[in-house]
């Protein structure tokens, strides 16, 4: 009896210790009030508000979303722009999510740190693009994977630095795969701390030294 008390309490040091690095952190960002996290959530002029659901996985149900309806290409004057400032440096990994309306084929999305404007040409040439960039790719929103977290990038991010996605108005230049512009929309974005490899190694290390140890105690 007592053997089993000792291997459930070395069982249970080796599980809490490293259950903190296993803890999944999710923060989301939605384009409505009402929504998560709202507040770090914002849209120059030329944004409107749209009756479309995102109601990805941890979104609030039905409250709609922001759409540009534009057939001409803004760039960086004209954005949606969602904020994160994580208080633990880790890889995070960063997925939007938009509704069933129309989008664009090739959607401009940016990670940065600083002011979304007044920078140096983007990645697509446009001309004062975000500020201290760390990423920029397009993304299909043209009616499909609608209501699901779709993954734009994984990358390290810093304790105490505000990050910032952004979506451009407009279809991404030179062309939009033959798809006539209709509209952007600016969904939801969710930040998701990524479990550092060390912790599993942990895990492994107190599961072998416990198997040593019944074993010990069984010679």
């Amino acid at each position: 009896m007592k053997r089993l008390f000792l291997l459930a309490t070395v069982f249970a040091i080796v599980v809490l210790a490293c259950a903190p690095a296993f803890a999944t952190f999710e923060f989301i960002v939605e384009s409505r009030a009402g929504g998560l996290n709202y507040a770090n959530f914002s849209a120059p002029s030329g944004w409107a508000t749209s009756t479309g659901n995102v109601n990805a996985p941890g979104c609030t149900p039905d409250i709609g979303s922001m759409y540009s309806g534009t057939s001409t290409y803004f760039g960086p004057s004209r954005y949606a722009e969602f904020s994160f400032t994580p208080t633990v440096t880790s890889k995070y990994e960063i997925y939007l999510a938009w509704p069933s309306t129309a989008g664009e084929k090739q959607t401009s999305v940016n990670l940065y740190t600083g002011a979304a404007t007044g920078g140096p040409a983007d990645a697509w040439g446009n001309a004062g693009g975000p500020q201290g960039m760390i990423y920029a790719g397009t993304m299909d929103m043209y009616y499909v994977n609608v209501g699901v977290w779709n993954l734009f990038t994984t990358q390290v991010l810093n304790a105490g630095t505000t990050y910032h996605v952004n979506i451009y108005g407009g279809y991404k230049a030179p062309g939009n795969d033959g798809v006539a512009s209709n509209r952007v929309c600016a969904g939801a974005v969710k930040f998701t701390q990524v479990p550092e490899p060390g912790s599993m190694l942990a895990l492994g290390t107190g599961l072998l030294g416990l198997f040593g140890f019944v074993r010990r105690r069984r010679a």
